[in-house]
């Protein structure tokens, strides 16, 4: 979690106290107003507002005292405020602090700016420290992961799984939504319900698809309606995009394969989707395996940001598309398909995508992602850009 903190000089009076509680209404959480570092409470994620200029030293010295290691910082309008962040994020980049700066110019309520700022800050906090529980086995990727976010990833191997499943009884909210003829899946359900309070969880599919003839993949889907993160095929990297997705738009998006893409036209596909994403559905067998069971899924249409994380966790692939049209359209696919229109040339894809998976999140957050990349010193790989 982070914080929000308000500096002010104390040299400019009624003012002060006139600005926070316009500060009060953008970010209900912030506290202050402080004019040195001394009394602001710690946070290794910030969002910073000065009201007035002549606060850059303090909010510099505060990112010290307090450890900061990520922080947002808001400028107003009036009375200095830009001219105090813009020199507050000199001081803090140069001390290898990560810092991005957001404004709010005249003429605004500042309401998208501060919505757009506090979820940045929401995105990089998530992945601060994050508990992950990894069905599957410790790869390369799990300590990449680690040693990037400082993470934890707990390990739990297939088999292990498999036999909480077998003592778990049908989840009766499964039941309700998908029908009580998959039982058996409904106990997947709930073992992984039952696995305590982690951040997000990720299932290493086919393993366990293999061995015990069951998909997660409408578990995973309902899991993730329901707000617990949940990525299949154990990607640590496709998790991470769903943190950022969660964060910046309340849904952890949808984990996709990219089936074919040409100048002007896009595939994806997958077996599974957040079930909240999804404006009608059906249940239909897994893709590869024929086995029980996979989801195909129509989304809304309108504009989507594909979102993918390289395997080092130091790139962020982004492009905006527009979907055209969803379903279950092809059989060579996976259940879950969208047609869509790159807003740039779809072959550059082809050259600067990352990773497979993209995570297809809604609207566009173009805008916000290269605030996150930046604060979680990834580099952004703007597909629309070529760079």
């Amino acid at each position: 979690m982070y914080k929000a903190l308000a500096f002010a000089s104390p040299i400019h009076g009624d003012f002060v106290h006139a600005k926070y509680e316009e500060v009060k209404r953008l970010f209900p959480t912030a506290s202050g107003p402080y004019s040195s570092a001394e009394d602001a409470p710690p946070a290794k994620v910030a969002v910073i507002i000065p009201i007035t200029g002549g606060t850059s030293a303090a909010i510099a010295e505060y990112a010290r005292r307090a450890g900061a290691e990520r922080v947002v910082l808001f400028g107003l309008p009036e009375h200095n405020s830009l001219a105090s962040a813009l020199s507050a994020r000199s001081l803090l980049e140069a001390e290898g602090i990560k810092t991005w700066v957001f404004h709010c110019p005249p003429g605004s309520d500042c309401s998208r700016e501060a919505d757009m700022a506090s979820r940045v800050a929401g995105a990089v906090a998530s992945l601060h420290s994050p508990r992950v529980l990894l069905i599957g086995r410790r790869t390369a990727q799990t300590e990449r992961f680690e040693a990037k976010f400082n993470a934890k990833v707990d390990v739990m191997s297939i088999d292990d799984f498999a036999e909480l499943v077998r003592k778990s009884e049908p989840d009766p909210e499964f039941l309700r939504v998908f029908g009580r003829d998959l039982a058996d899946i409904a106990r997947i359900y709930a073992a992984l319900k039952g696995l305590g309070s982690y951040d997000g969880v990720a299932v290493t599919c086919f393993p366990y698809i293999q061995k015990y003839g069951k998909t997660p993949c409408l578990p995973l889907s309902l899991l993730n309606s329901r707000g617990i993160l949940a990525a299949c095929e154990g990607d640590l990297q496709a998790l991470t995009a769903m943190f950022i997705s969660r964060a910046l738009t309340d849904t952890g998006g949808w984990i996709a394969n990219v089936a074919y893409v040409r100048e002007d036209e896009a595939f994806f596909a997958h077996c599974t989707i957040n079930l909240g994403m999804a404006k009608a559905w059906r249940i239909m067998p897994h893709f590869e395996t024929g086995k029980p069971a996979g989801l195909a899924a129509e989304l809304p249409r309108g504009l989507y940001t594909g979102i993918s994380v390289g395997p080092l966790f130091d790139r962020l692939g982004v492009g905006l598309f527009e979907a055209l049209e969803t379903g279950n359209m092809v059989p060579w696919a996976c259940r879950t398909q969208m047609r869509a229109r790159p807003l740039f040339d779809g072959r550059r894809l082809l050259e600067l995508a990352p990773a497979n998976h993209h995570v297809l999140a809604p609207g566009d957050l173009r805008e916000a992602l290269r605030a996150v990349s930046h604060l979680l010193d990834m580099r952004y790989v703007g597909y629309s850009e070529g760079q």
